[in-house]
């Protein structure tokens, strides 16, 4: 869970030894990066946000931008989460989470629709697990089942075209 990822976190706090008191009176800070706004988009952010304000009250406060579609927007709007000194990055999209993973390897990375995270971070041995301190979310739709579909509402179709976006890792897995 991502409330999980602040139990290693006590906030914008200076000192390595933390209690219990300590831990429960920590404030934190969230950086969000989505790539571009879209209402896809747009309900992640907002149902990653209420999840934790529902969880955390007054104790979290986001920082929310907008990249505007704009992958270097994203290169700069994580570095400036890293000089900031966020306790957490929220990456929505794909871009948003390959800047969050290169701009840092100490904040903790949630990320949000991707499709693949293997292909987002260019991890050649996969085993469901990043290793690093990317976690999140896949928004892989089950293909087996979208082919089955197919063949069930055109059983006549010989030929079937897939559009993709060939920049975009997650089109090409």
């Amino acid at each position: 869970s991502v409330v999980a990822c602040f139990a290693a976190c006590t906030g914008n706090q200076t000192n390595e030894t933390t209690t219990a008191a300590d831990a429960a009176d920590a404030s934190y800070t969230v950086g969000i990066c989505q790539l571009v706004q879209h209402p896809a988009l747009d309900s992640a952010t907002e149902g990653f946000q209420a999840a934790l304000k529902e969880k955390l009250g007054d104790k979290v406060e986001f920082v929310l931008q907008n990249a505007s579609g704009e992958n270097t927007n994203c290169t700069t709007i994580c570095g400036q989460f890293v000089a900031d000194k966020v306790d957490l990055i929220m990456a929505n999209a794909t871009g948003a989470l390959a800047a969050a993973a290169a701009a840092t390897e100490e904040i903790p990375v949630v990320g949000t629709s991707i499709t693949d995270y293997a292909s987002a971070l260019g991890i050649t041995d996969w085993t469901g697990k990043t290793g690093f301190n990317v976690t999140g979310a896949s928004d892989l739709a089950p293909l087996d089942q979208q082919a089955a579909m197919i063949k069930e509402l055109c059983p006549d179709a010989e030929t079937v075209g897939i559009l993709y976006c060939s920049t975009e890792a997650n089109s090409k897995y």
